[in-house]
């Protein structure tokens, strides 16, 4: 006579001890995948948004690029500064480079103390075949390593203007030769493909016409044009509206 086979004996106690052991293992790695996933994507956005990083332009927006330093001086109760410094400038425009050097080390010094954020609006006023478009592609190119960082964007900026071609040249910097400059500038991540995509070119295309520049640099101080004088009569300026 033949034993029934009976359950539940000690090799397959084992095997279910051994199977929710596994289970359990399991559980615990896809639990640490997706806290570190939702780590990653929290951490990413908090850099994005240190430094004051803009969003991302929308193709068709007027879209800015905001500067500013913690210690920047709000109206009372707000985020809001005081003080908005907005620039219009068209890349390839030699009055803009002039202005960089003549101004930039002033405005660098508001930016830090706190008295302004500086909004950028990068427009492309002198596009054409003949430059090879290189206004809005510059521009654009500003606004994707923007998306990475503005601290990039800052010296993206200042480079590209410290090099600016000449307005009559026969040959222009090509896309590639502003992704090298973006990554020389600290941009990484997917920066130079927004720029080999022309992801942005359309917007800046229409810039000027949305925001109503018909110069550059056109400079405004709280929505007002504020016609240049000097950088010491601009450091007065801002700084009696930050202090009201």
């Amino acid at each position: 006579m033949h034993e029934p086979i009976r359950g539940g004996g000690p090799s397959s106690a084992g095997g279910a001890r051994k199977l929710a052991i596994q289970i359990g293992v399991t559980v615990s790695v896809v639990v640490i995948a997706v806290v570190l996933v939702l780590y990653l994507l929290i951490s990413g956005r908090e850099k994005l948004s240190a430094g004051n990083a803009v969003a991302s332009p929308t193709a068709g927006q007027s879209e800015s690029i905001r500067v500013s330093s913690d210690a920047l001086v709000t109206k009372p109760g707000s985020t809001e500064p005081k003080v908005v410094l907005s620039l219009y400038e068209d890349l390839l425009c030699p009055h803009c480079a002039r202005f960089e050097q003549a101004y930039g080390p002033t405005i660098d010094e508001l930016i830090a103390s706190g008295t302004v954020a500086v909004d950028y609006y990068l427009i492309a006023i002198l596009d054409s075949p003949r430059n090879q478009n290189y206004s809005s592609r510059a521009a654009a190119a500003a606004y994707c390593v923007a998306d990475y960082s503005v601290e990039a964007f800052r010296g993206f900026h200042a480079a590209l203007l410290a090099a600016q071609p000449d307005e009559f040249a026969r040959d222009f910097p090509t896309d590639d030769d502003l992704a090298e400059t973006a990554e020389e500038a600290g941009a990484g991540g997917d920066v130079a493909d927004c720029i080999l995509s022309g992801r942005y070119v359309e917007m800046t295309k229409g810039l000027a016409a949305d925001t109503d520049v018909q110069s550059t640099p056109t400079v405004r101080i709280n929505g007002e044009d504020y016609d240049l004088s000097t950088p010491e009569d601009l450091v007065r300026k801002v700084t009696r509206l930050a202090n009201r």
